[in-house]
């Protein structure tokens, strides 16, 4: 057995392991609570424009004109992934007074009205959100999700977030698209390469982006949550039991 204490499994090669019998499991749930939050606050960090004013007023600056923000409040948000993750998200972004768009393949419309959100196609999102959140994982269909012809589809001045898992967003193609003013600004917490390149065109934006290092499920309960959760699957499976959350298992 092969435990991967968090969401993504991409480090792993499934296929092999698959083929020599070896049961890989995940921990879906312990860092949703940590990878929700760590979205919501890079949103409003990205709307307030927070880290450019403390470190200006870290230089002894008061300089309140240079950091113009935008509400939150009666926006569009357009939530790609209706998981654990992505709902939470949308729940939180309705508390703070705004609409969202929801687009996800195995969810009805029923379930999505419950929630009080509208479910839409993958090109209402484009066209009609002010900011679009990622959480789906990264595979064949949802790599460079986001891309040059689609964000020619999205609002001027869109704002992109992906929290979910680098690639899901072409990343070359948004830096294109925040230099022409098609996108508004972007907030980054996974990459295509991680470590991140020192090459990658986002590191180059300035003020037009945030950027984190992976930091999503780095909480204290996230890292205690999903290291209980994947042991006691080991424990489960090594004792003859079955793994709550097997990746490559019916």
């Amino acid at each position: 057995i092969i435990g991967r204490a968090g969401v993504g499994v991409d480090n792993i090669d499934l296929e092999a392991a698959t083929q020599k019998g070896i049961i890989v499991v995940n921990s879906p749930e312990g860092n949703t609570i940590a990878a929700a939050e760590h979205t919501i606050a890079m949103m409003m960090t990205l709307a307030r424009q927070i880290p450019l004013a403390d470190a200006s007023m870290k230089k002894k600056e008061w300089k309140r004109s240079d950091f113009m923000g935008f509400e939150m409040s009666s926006k569009t948000l357009g939530v790609v992934g209706l998981g654990k993750i992505g709902t939470r998200v949308g729940k939180a972004s309705l508390a703070l007074g705004m609409k969202v768009l929801a687009y996800d393949p195995f969810v009805n419309e029923e379930m999505a009205k419950k929630l009080g959100f509208e479910l839409v196609g993958l090109e209402e999102i484009w066209k009609r959100s002010d900011v679009i959140t990622f959480h789906v994982p990264k595979t064949k269909e949802t790599a460079n999700l986001l891309n040059a012809e689609t964000i020619k589809k999205c609002k001027k001045g869109v704002r992109i977030i992906n929290c979910a898992r680098g690639g899901i967003v072409d990343e070359a193609a948004l830096a294109e698209g925040i230099k022409s003013g098609q996108v508004g600004g972007a907030a980054f917490d996974v990459f295509s390469e991680e470590p991140v390149n020192p090459s990658n065109p986002l590191l180059d934006l300035g003020n037009k982006v945030v950027l984190t290092p992976h930091l999503g499920a780095s909480t204290e309960e996230a890292q205690l949550n999903v290291a209980l959760d994947v042991a006691e699957q080991i424990r489960d499976v090594l004792s003859g039991g079955l793994a709550r959350s097997a990746v490559n298992l019916p």
